[in-house]
């Protein structure tokens, strides 16, 4: 799901959630998850988006009661995302996600510090495109997690789409009832959010994303995994099979101003 209309947080989703099935949550239930992959032109326009995100979105979202809210940019040698920015906004309910932008555009004080976005043209825009994601979190990690991983944190993303709903199901089971999201906690890959995508252009799928304190930590957390007698005891399980049949991963960190 593409928008070009800044920051708009999902204007393009509302009719799905007035239904029924995306009603508020209450304390306890699972929490929504937004995603946004922004694209932008080269390296000195994702320089500027950055600084608008952490000047002007954070603050703004943080007044409309959302937080932790991250933003991250890919490593040098992650070409192919090099024109992307990644932001996550955790929503108690759907009706934060519904209302975010007519908040965003009756706040005087964001519009004052994006001012820099709302000045430019169609011609040179700080930004060309902007991808949302709208998930809900796992059973066992139901929520946005900030962990205590410093200032050298590193953190992974993927998206793992399958080809129906049914294997897409299954494997969010073998992450659940598998046991595989455990064993990534016990092996230092700690989760920040695990959902299930239920809105957005990539479906069926799941997403998650990652944390280590360091790349070298970060490394040497997937040679435990791959090795772990955990994880060859559920990786070839017929239930499991022919799932997460096209995966997308990159490896992120977070700007100065992200909270996560």
């Amino acid at each position: 799901m593409k928008r070009r209309e800044f920051l708009a947080g999902g204007a393009g989703l509302v009719a799905l959630t007035a239904t029924a099935a995306f009603a508020a949550n209450v304390p306890g239930q699972k929490e929504f998850i937004e995603v946004r992959k922004y694209t932008v032109k080269d390296a000195e326009k994702r320089t500027k988006l950055v600084e608008l995100l952490d000047k002007a979105l954070i603050p703004a979202l943080n007044r409309q009661g959302l937080k932790p809210v991250g933003v991250f940019v890919p490593l040098e040698r992650e070409a192919r995302f090099a024109n992307n920015v990644f932001v996550v906004i955790p929503h108690k309910t759907t009706d934060t996600f519904v209302n975010l932008t007519a908040k965003l555009l009756t706040d005087a004080e964001y519009k004052k510090d994006a001012a820099p976005i709302f000045g430019t043209t169609s011609q040179d825009p700080v930004y060309t495109d902007c991808e949302t994601f709208l998930l809900q979190g796992f059973p066992t990690a139901p929520a946005v997690e900030v962990p205590e991983l410093g200032p050298n944190r590193i953190f992974e993303w993927r998206l793992y789409r399958s080809f129906n709903i049914e294997r897409n199901e299954a494997k969010i089971k073998m992450f659940d009832v598998g046991g595989e999201l455990p064993l990534f906690r016990e092996i230092g890959l700690n989760p920040i959010f695990f959902g299930d995508v239920i809105a957005g252009n990539r479906m069926p799928a799941l997403m998650y994303l990652v944390g280590c304190p360091s790349p070298e930590a970060h490394a040497q957390s997937w040679r435990v995994f791959r090795d772990h007698p955990k994880w060859l005891a559920m990786r070839d399980l017929p239930e499991y099979a022919d799932t997460a049949t096209e995966i997308e991963r990159v490896v992120l960190t977070p700007s100065p101003g992200s909270q996560i």
